[in-house]
Parts: C-alpha cells; structure tokens; sequence
C-alpha cells in the first residue's frame, strides 16, 4: 500500500469543514424573533386565514353580482315573458316552451343549438334573450332579468 499524499489528507479535511460549515449555517437559521415556518403553523395557521379570506372575498363578489357564488336561481318566466342573459350565464332548461334570440351552446351534447330540450344547461355566449310561448321553469346561474 501506498501512503496517503498530504494532498488527499487536506481535501479531506476541507471536505469535512464544509459540511460541518454548511449543517452550522443550516442549524444556525431562524431565531426567536424571525423562525423558521413548520407545516404545522401552515396548516393550523396560514391556510385557514388565507382561506377566510378567499372565501370572504368572493362572497363579496357575489353580493354585488346579485346571486351566490356556484348557485343556480329557480326562476319561473310566464307565458310571453322574456329572461334576458348575459354572456357567460348558464341555464337548466326544466320544463316549458323558450325561443332563444340567438344561438346557445348545449353543454349536455356539446352543440350550438337554437332551440331547448328539458334538463339540459345551455351556455349563453353572447347576450341572449328567451320568449316564454308557455310557462317556462329554468335554473340560472349568472346575470340575468326577466322582463
């Protein structure tokens, strides 16, 4: 066997320095007054706070759009009455006779349709407008009026 080389020995040393260097600078993070976040403090602290206020955030912004977020609004139209909606607002035709002033998309079979079948939502691309022929029930959710 050969001896080991003053060279090996010192790159050895300076190996071990480093280490113990970086697990001192590791160890040394965080104090009293600024800690280290734990997985406890996010989940029993930080994300039930952001939450709230998420949560109350959108609930303001439901207010203000008139409906509840996620929710659908029975609405009942009479026989010649119009339900006019905004785009983006989806309905769940439920029972009756509609005649849509343009064209919906038929989420339920992934068409453009220009007429309305029982339990199926439509989309509303644009603003639209629906003449009752006969009482008429739908779901709305999004902006919309009956006139």
């Amino acid at each position: 066997m050969r001896p080991m080389k003053w060279t090996t020995r010192a790159v050895c040393v300076a190996l071990i320095a480093v280490t113990l260097a970086g697990v001192a600078l590791a160890v040394s993070q965080g104090s009293q007054s600024d800690p280290l976040v734990t997985l406890s403090y996010l989940n029993e602290k930080a994300v039930p706070e952001i939450m709230a206020q998420v949560d109350a955030k959108l609930d303001e912004l439901g207010a203000a759009q008139g409906s509840q977020r996620g929710s659908f609004v029975a609405v009942e139209v009479s026989k010649g009455k119009t339900l006019k909606l905004s785009a983006g607002a989806q309905i769940l035709f439920r029972s009756g006779a509609m005649a849509p002033s343009v064209s919906l998309t038929d989420v339920t079979d992934g068409t453009i349709t220009g007429g309305l079948t029982a339990n199926h939502l439509y989309l509303a691309t644009a603003e639209t407008t629906l003449t009752a022929g006969s009482a008429s029930t739908v779901l709305v959710q999004g902006s919309y009026s009956v006139g």
